[in-house]
């Protein structure tokens, strides 16, 4: 918990416009009752990645009873840029699918997670504005991290897929000259997971259980 951005925040000027980062941010909004409100609309300026905010009434009655020490069920624990969000609820699927991209370099807190464990990532983290289409892939690959070949009766399981054929520079489905799909048929292993992970959208300001996302981004949950 930030005291001193807190208190900046409580000794503010009327009028005056402060910001918070997400990491800044996520113990304030967590506690409860929060201590902050956030406005998504209005982005810092000097820094795309921090939105508006206020200290709510609760904030100062926090600041004069705790001497600056976070109540330890609120605390979130930070791993690289990226807290671990307890109490928020995940939004539906997007029954559509995630679409895949590359992720973002920032250290992600995969092996940290314990399962219902969460983190949030901001849209404007990533260089297409898509905090779900940047991170589907890393998500995926840590799915694949923690995951093995599947044994029945002692045997290793297979399953037969039938697949679209696709170019290996552009990724692109191949057509044949009929105009459709060529198709294969492979032989997958079944995979064991061990650790699942997913990645949902969220939107700014809305309320996912006790968790209010901070700007417009992704939770990625391990779910197993």
């Amino acid at each position: 918990m930030d005291k001193v951005f807190l208190t900046s925040l409580v000794n503010a000027p009327e009028g005056t416009i402060m910001y918070v980062s997400q990491v800044q941010g996520q113990p304030l909004l967590a506690h409860n009752p929060p201590l902050i409100e956030i406005n998504p609309s209005i982005v810092d300026p000097t820094d795309g990645t921090k939105v508006a905010c206020r200290a709510t009434a609760a904030a100062k009655d926090w600041l004069a009873a705790n001497n600056g020490a976070a109540p330890a069920a609120t605390e979130a624990k930070v791993t690289g840029n990226y807290a671990l969000i307890t109490g928020a609820v995940l939004p539906p699927a997007n029954k559509r699918g995630n679409p895949s991209g590359s992720g973002a370099p920032t250290k992600y807190p995969f092996a940290d997670m314990e399962v219902g464990a969460m983190f949030f990532s901001a849209n404007a983290e990533h260089k297409n504005k898509d905090a779900v289409k940047g991170l589907s892939s890393t998500v995926s690959m840590h799915n694949d991290k923690y995951s093995e070949q599947n044994v029945k009766d002692g045997q290793p399981e297979f399953k037969t897929v039938t697949r679209a054929v696709r170019d290996p520079v552009t990724k692109k489905a191949k057509l044949g000259d009929d105009g459709k799909k060529v198709t294969e048929t492979v032989q997958l292993p079944v995979k064991k997971y061990n650790r699942k992970f997913t990645i949902r959208p969220v939107t700014g300001g809305n309320n996912y259980g006790n968790w209010t996302a901070p700007a417009d981004g992704a939770l990625i949950a391990r779910i197993l």
